[in-house]
């Protein structure tokens, strides 16, 4: 995230797709920094204390809010909220002045846009000092029901091909503001690594007639070595073949390719579930820095798609790359998926409260 002013060198925000690996990148100066901006912040103490523009009293100092849930009042802005949507002060993309309109010089013919698309932040708690992790059940419900409707929102203009949900928490996981937040980026193309998961989940259909997770699940229900936990509706399990230790996907047990299907019972379950692993990993490594991201099908897709599976990626800031990872593309990771699981099981928690 990156919610605090930066230096910006006047020019628009721009998709650029590589020619090459035919990947899409955001350049966008509203987000650039000075090479003294990067020197500073490698050293910048992640202790910020509050209050700051997403703690309650101060929702004037936030973009246009899009979402608010538990406003008794129902007005705008006011202070009686637990979960709150805004527009990102200095988004990555913008719908303001830009066109969706392909063009590019001399080889790159084709390879460049306008930086049109949306950027929100999901303001998880009023309370400044509060992590997700610690949340109730009831509050972690509500943040993953903001990204079901504001996905629902965005499938319903067809400007938009994805919507991709993720969290940053701390410093080295690219977080920039200690309230705890999550967003929201909506784009007008399908980001390559979607679109990677996208042909290999049709791949493995079109050879077996099934869908790649659904198998996954249920192999490892019965193999139970890389299982985790499991729930009626979901379960968290480590991948196969995960780039980083303690990877770890939360998948619904249920086929469903697209995330803003969820049911409200399910937005529960998944609360749980995703509290739990959260709080897990808090419990092993000490309130590391993470990510996680949603994956989930296309916007405007023809439906439920029988090849593709939604799930929850959560990727603890363990390691760092290093340079055979960055040319390679290649993971190298030291720990095994069913040694992180066993470690996952072992770890009890209190009975978590609603």
């Amino acid at each position: 995230c990156n919610c605090t002013p930066t230096h910006s060198t006047g020019a628009m925000a721009e998709l650029r797709q590589d020619p090459i690996l035919g990947r899409w990148v955001i350049l966008s100066s509203a987000r650039g920094k000075r090479p003294s901006d990067f020197r500073s912040q490698i050293a910048r103490s992640p202790s910020q204390p509050g209050p700051c523009a997403f703690c309650r009293h101060h929702e004037q100092e936030t973009g246009q809010e899009t979402l608010a849930y538990a406003r008794k009042n129902g007005e705008e802005g006011s202070p009686d909220w637990s979960v709150r949507v805004v527009g990102n002060k200095y988004p990555a993309v913008s719908m303001e002045g830009h066109q969706i309109d392909v063009r590019g010089e001399g080889p790159f013919v084709g390879c460049c846009m306008d930086g049109f698309g949306s950027h929100e932040v999901v303001i998880e708690t009023p309370d400044h000092d509060a992590k997700l992790s610690t949340l109730p059940v009831w509050n972690v419900k509500e943040v993953l029901e903001a990204y079901r409707d504001r996905i629902g929102h965005f499938r319903d203009d067809e400007r938009f091909k994805y919507a991709q949900v993720f969290k940053n928490h701390g410093n080295s996981a690219g977080a920039s503001m200690r309230h705890s937040h999550s967003q929201i980026i909506a784009l007008p193309l399908i980001p390559h690594n979607v679109q990677d998961e996208l042909d290999g989940a049709k791949s493995f259909y079109d050879r077996t007639g099934k869908c790649v997770l659904c198998e996954n699940v249920a192999y490892d229900f019965i193999d139970k070595k890389r299982l985790i936990d499991e729930s009626l509706d979901f379960v968290a399990i480590t991948p196969y073949a995960p780039r980083f230790p303690y990877e770890t996907w939360i998948v619904p047990r249920k086929h469903a390719s697209n995330y803003e299907e969820i049911s409200d019972s399910e937005l529960y379950s998944l609360a749980r579930m995703l509290l739990s692993m959260l709080k897990k990993i808090d419990h092993i490594f000490g309130n590391p820095s993470y990510n996680y991201t949603l994956q989930t099908a296309p916007i405007q897709g023809n439906g439920n798609l029988h090849y593709y599976h939604w799930y929850i990626r959560i990727v603890p800031h363990l390691v760092r790359l290093g340079g055979f990872e960055l040319g390679a593309g290649c993971h190298i990771n030291p720990v095994f998926p069913e040694s992180a699981a066993e470690s996952f099981r072992k770890t009890i928690l209190p009975c978590l409260d609603g």
